[in-house]
């Protein structure tokens, strides 16, 4: 069971707070061209981004980057709910942010310091008047209240990047645990060589283990089965061929190693949700569904 106590948007920026009361895996492990500013308000939560699996927990900051492949579930043996706010800013906002402060270099920010972070308590306070004084303007929309979003937006950044860079960001869980070592060996393995079918035969003579075992444990850490994560890692690719060459659907198709055009194609639509004919006739992003805005909650 789940709750939005609340959602609104504008121009480039959308923020939303959802409470769920249960054991919750996400279903679709995607990328998409947003940048989300994820806090955990109670609970705890696993990522899996970069190859690797993190636990994030109350109070902790989490920056997920444009474009990065990552999925979140409930820790193992936990049927416990969160509460959480997300802050979505598309790429096109936060590179207009750049172009109005070009020092602030903040897309390459993103691009070199997204992770899970713990707050301290002075940061836990600055992030959630963020979202208070986003929600406060969303929500009564008064006279140039799009300029005021923009500059609470910049002035947290500016106070982020200073403690960031100040800072680790989580270490991989369990990272000498021999189950989540091959794991983690097997998603980078996966990942480098995405543009070539890797049957679980190759990986077993690889990685010394049972096939059946590296199934079993692959999905238990990362949440993906085996094709799931070299399909997600061949689309991340192929739409980055769309954007930036004159290659065909088929040179595309067959260079990323499918046998099959259409099987291609159906992948494609799966992470993407339009083909990739269509993707590259109108140049359009995965983007945050819309939603109804919700009544101001002031509790938040």
């Amino acid at each position: 069971m789940e709750k939005v106590t609340y959602f609104g948007e504008t121009d480039g920026i959308s923020l939303e707070q959802m409470i769920r009361y249960e054991k919750f895996d996400m279903r679709v492990k995607h990328f998409h061209t947003q940048y989300e500013i994820f806090y955990i308000v109670e609970g705890e939560r696993v990522f899996f981004f970069n190859n690797r699996e993190y636990i994030a927990r109350a109070g902790d900051l989490i920056l997920v980057n444009s474009n990065l492949i990552h999925m979140t579930k409930s820790v193992t043996g936990s049927n416990a709910g969160h509460n959480r706010i997300i802050l979505y800013i598309t790429r096109e906002k936060m590179e207009s942010y750049d172009a109005l402060y070009p020092s602030l270099h903040l897309v390459q920010f993103l691009d070199d310091f997204y992770g899970v972070y713990h707050l301290n308590r002075e940061q836990q306070a600055l992030i959630l008047n963020l979202f208070r004084s986003i929600r406060h303007a969303l929500s009564n929309r008064n006279r140039n209240y799009k300029i005021g979003i923009d500059l609470d937006i910049l002035s947290w950044f500016f106070k982020l990047m200073e403690f960031v860079r100040s800072q680790h960001q989580e270490t991989p869980h369990d990272s000498d645990n021999p189950k989540y070592k091959a794991a983690y060996g097997i998603a980078d393995y996966l990942s480098e060589n995405c543009e070539r079918t890797v049957t679980l035969e190759e990986l077993s003579e690889e990685f010394y283990l049972s096939k059946s075992y590296i199934c079993r444990i692959f999905k238990e850490v990362t949440g993906y089965t085996i094709s799931e994560y070299t399909n997600i890692h061949r689309i991340r690719k192929a739409k980055r061929y769309l954007e930036e060459t004159d290659m065909s659907i088929s040179e595309i198709s067959h260079t990323l190693g499918y046998e099959s055009l259409t099987y291609f194609e159906r992948m494609f639509k799966h992470y993407m949700t339009l083909s990739p004919l269509k993707y590259r006739k109108t140049l359009n992003t995965v983007t945050y569904t819309n939603k109804p805005e919700i009544k101001y909650d002031p509790d938040l």
